[in-house]
């Protein structure tokens, strides 16, 4: 079922971008390429999952990967959320965080053995997950930092990073809480 899931929705996000990428060609706006080759990459990414006998993550896990791209790419860039509604980029920012951390908690059960998980305190459950998420965040405002200096993107104010990257922490702080309260009892 993963796998059936895992490969329409990438070859339908992978359909819709390159669709979107040769009408801004036939409207002579050939500079998106580097746009479309990203999107491009990030949503063939899950098919890499397909290569391994097991998926190790849950189906909400993958479509919420999807429903992410779909925001960011879809309905921000390409039908200009960002500039129509002032908050769509913090909020994407926030969720976006949420979405990383609940990666995290799935990398942390799939990597540690229910045996060890006793031993370990909801502190530093906590302190995994939020530092996993917040990293993410941390790394996605220094690609928009270097996208904005090479001229691939439009470059940030202080302003903005720090209030992605305050927006991003408070997503992560929320679902780290969570996997510390939901730890399992020892």
């Amino acid at each position: 079922m993963k796998k059936k899931v895992i490969l329409f929705l990438s070859i339908t996000f992978v359909t819709v971008m390159v669709a979107v990428f040769i009408r801004d060609l036939m409207n002579g706006n050939s500079s998106t390429w580097p746009d479309a080759l990203g999107r491009t990459l990030f949503s063939v990414l899950p098919i890499s999952l397909l290569f391994l006998k097991k998926i190790p993550f849950n189906l909400p896990l993958i479509i919420g990967y999807y429903l992410l791209l779909f925001c960011t790419f879809f309905l921000g860039a390409i039908l200009k959320f960002y500039d129509r509604f002032h908050w769509w980029d913090t909020a994407l920012h926030f969720f976006g965080s949420a979405y990383t951390a609940f990666v995290g908690i799935a990398i942390y059960n799939i990597l540690l053995p229910n045996r060890l998980d006793k031993e370990i305190s909801r502190w530093m459950i906590f302190l995994f997950v939020w530092s996993f998420a917040v990293t993410f965040s941390v790394l996605w405002e220094s690609a928009e930092f270097a996208g904005g200096v090479m001229g691939v993107m439009e470059e940030d104010s202080n302003r903005d990073t720090m209030t992605d990257m305050l927006t991003g922490a408070a997503g992560a702080i929320i679902v780290a809480c969570y996997a510390a309260l939901q730890k399992r009892a020892g």
